[in-house]
């Protein structure tokens, strides 16, 4: 069994500007931890694939197409492929999630 340690792994600033950490890379899917300060955005763009993201901590706002909603821990938010989307975290709120996009659009 492979256990990952999210806390663990090591951290990196992805294109888009945001701290992130690779969590779990394969053709069918590529899993990412961004960890947001307070008042970060990841704006708005689409994506090639489906993605989801869950709310690990804090508290922030996700915005899919034209609808947006502020979403704490443990919510899951489905946002199609060919959809704008993006993320905003709360001021004063750290705020990490996980993107999970299906299947992984670098593979090869």
């Amino acid at each position: 069994m492979n256990v990952i340690k999210l806390d663990s792994l090591p951290k990196a600033i992805n294109p888009r500007g945001v701290t992130a950490r690779k969590v779990f890379v394969s053709d069918h899917v590529n899993v990412m931890n961004l960890l947001l300060k307070s008042g970060d955005v990841v704006d708005t763009h689409t994506t090639a694939v489906d993605v989801f993201f869950y709310v690990v901590r804090g508290k922030g706002k996700i915005a899919i197409g034209d609808e947006a909603g502020i979403v704490e821990p443990t919510d899951i938010i489905i946002s199609p492929k060919g959809i704008p989307h993006a993320v905003y975290a709360s001021e004063g709120e750290d705020f990490e999630i996980l993107v999970v996009k299906t299947p992984n659009p670098l593979a090869k």
